[in-house]
């Protein structure tokens, strides 16, 4: 029987296999690559050309279906009773039966096409055989470490900081760029205390602010004295003539009490003397020597005053020596200088003007108030904590300004555990915050405070069951038990949970001592939940008849669980009188 192929319109058959035409298995594997199959997922077989020990193709065979197949520039090939594959849009003649089919062909696949013929395709490709595989290397591979992840959100934040710059920035500001050539005054004579030097630096402060703060004087009000006519300031000149002359003023001006005494006893010693001379009749010769003596005595003490003064003066003062100044020039400069604060302030220069509270008029409460009013928190806490020592308030401004690990610090310093452990939420460091917050709890605890200790279990660490235990600790040791047992029922949110706790509470933990203070907090229950009113009304009812023999006052607590009964008031009421009657 002789088959042939006949040119048909369209398929007649299923498609079952593709055929690329090449003789390099190297194609085929390219191919299959491009088309997109897998070897696990089609059979392939070599098609043998006419000419003897050459190829002339492949053949795919398909396990899945090719609607989606995409096969580039190769063909298509019909499955004709799962034996014998044809090209496409073809048939074969003649037509054969299923019989035939099963006598004429053997359990192989067939091919036939035009140009070769029918071919049997009896082996499959063994792609072992066919491909070389590389030699392979030994390679040392290095590994990356492990990158820093970055995060998706901030938890938190905390600035960090150097107290000695900060502190430097506001002892030392920077200076104008800008220097006058030549000042309108002599700083030297004004740092020797000259006057009209002085009146000279406050008229160019008025004229010049920022540039006069360079040479300003700093006031040390504590040094002087703010209620004489003169106030006494030390600078880094020392004038020889007039200290000597500012320590006679003090002799005889009285700002010596030690040596006025002296020259007073001195006078009442020469005018008694004088007399008994004069009346012995030798006031002449004996006036003469006691007057001499008198003036080598004043001399003495004056030139001994002096060099203790000197030396005291060098102590108390680094720079040396002193020089007065009147109290209304003191008053004036000081005004200046914080007029001239105010108005750094109204710029919204803050460190300017704390510089000058800070430098000039040594007002350092004033210099950090300031900084902490323009939000310079780091700057305030270093002020409070170097000059004014005032550890509480620097670590407020530190927690301000997010300085969080220098506020701990010092809260550590005064003991405020309750402060570090919140300071490490805001770190998101739960378990040290944990830590500190139960230091607090025991603490609490030794005190008896039991109320304090679960709320800090509740809104500081989070455990509502550790706080419920606490505050029935506290009610059971009487220890602000009312408190405690009302802030126990008021952690119950659910009516069902309510009922079993009043319940257990009741059975296990009320006694004569405390049923009074358990019926007083039932009658705030009583109006949380509608279902659970029957309940706690007998629980009051039961409470009311064990102590209404001792105490009939009692009955009155029936009136809260009883609003809409009007005649209640009145039973107690009646009750109440029997009961006044029959103990008189």
């Amino acid at each position: 029987m002789e088959l042939k192929l006949k040119i048909n319109t369209k398929n007649t058959f299923p498609k079952g296999g593709i055929f690329i035409k090449s003789a390099s298995a190297e194609v085929w594997l390219h191919e299959i690559q491009n088309i997109g199959l897998s070897l696990d997922s089609i059979a392939v077989f070599p098609v043998p050309d006419i000419r003897a020990n050459e190829l002339y193709g492949c053949l795919l065979v398909l396990n899945q279906r090719t609607d989606k197949v995409d096969i580039r520039g190769n063909n298509f090939l019909q499955l004709i009773a799962n034996k014998l594959f044809i090209p496409e849009n073809t048939l074969i003649t003649p037509e054969l039966t299923e019989d035939e089919w099963s006598n004429l062909f053997s359990e192989s696949y067939h091919f036939l096409h035009p140009e070769i013929g029918l071919v049997e395709l009896k082996e499959e490709v063994n792609w072992t055989d066919l491909l070389q595989l590389p030699m392979q290397k030994e390679i040392e591979i290095t590994e990356a470490l492990k990158t820093v992840s970055i995060p998706q959100f901030i938890t938190s934040m905390r600035i960090e900081i150097d107290q000695e710059k900060i502190l430097e920035t506001i002892e030392n500001p920077p200076s104008e760029e800008e220097i006058i050539g030549k000042m309108p005054f002599d700083m030297q004579k004004v740092m020797k205390g000259n006057q009209k030097e002085m009146d000279k630096f406050m008229a160019f402060l008025d004229k010049n602010p920022k540039m006069a703060l360079q040479y300003a004087i700093p006031l040390d009000t504590l040094g002087t004295s703010r209620g004489d006519n003169y106030g006494k300031f030390s600078f880094g000149s020392e004038n020889v003539f007039r200290s000597f002359f500012s320590k006679i003023g003090d002799l005889f001006g009285g700002q010596s009490g030690g040596l006025t005494l002296i020259f007073r006893l001195i006078f009442v010693l020469f005018f008694v003397s004088s007399i008994r001379s004069c009346s012995s009749g030798k006031s002449n010769f004996i006036a003469h020597d006691f007057f001499v003596f008198v003036v080598i005595l004043i001399l003495a003490v004056l030139i001994i005053s002096f060099l203790s003064g000197g030396e005291s003066s060098g102590s108390g003062s680094a720079s040396g020596g002193s020089f007065l100044v009147d109290s209304q020039r003191f008053s004036t400069l000081q005004s200046k200088y914080e007029k001239l604060a105010e108005e750094f302030i109204e710029k919204r220069e803050y460190q300017k003007a704390a510089h000058i509270y800070l430098k000039l008029l040594k007002n350092y409460p004033k210099a950090a108030e300031i900084l902490e009013k323009g939000e310079l928190y780091s700057e305030a806490a270093a002020i409070y904590l170097k000059y004014c020592k005032n550890k509480q308030k620097a670590a407020a401004c530190y927690e301000k300004g997010h300085a969080y690990k220098e506020a701990i610090e010092i809260y550590k310093e005064l003991n405020n555990d309750e402060k570090v452990g919140d300071l490490y939420l805001i770190l998101k460091d739960k378990k040290e915050a944990d830590k500190y917050f139960n230091r607090v709890i025991e603490n609490y605890k030794m005190n008896f405070q039991y109320v304090k200790a679960s709320l800090v279990y509740k809104n500081k660490i989070g455990d509502v069951t550790e706080a419920q235990e606490i505050l029935l600790q506290g009610w059971k040791t009487n220890k602000d038990a009312g408190k405690c047992l009302n802030n126990y029922f008021t952690n119950i949110d659910s009516a069902e949970d309510l009922s079993i706790a009043i319940n257990d509470v009741y059975k296990n933990t009320v006694i004569p001592e405390n049923a009074p203070v358990f019926l007083h907090l039932l009658k705030h229950e009583f109006t949380k939940h509608e279902e659970n009113q029957g309940m706690i009304k007998n629980i009051a009812y039961e409470i009311v008849a064990d102590r209404i023999d001792k105490n009939p006052d009692v009955a009155s607590e029936l009136v809260h669980f009883n609003k809409n009964n009007k005649l209640m008031l009145k039973d107690v009421m009646k009750y109440k009188l029997k009961a006044k009657k029959k103990t008189r």
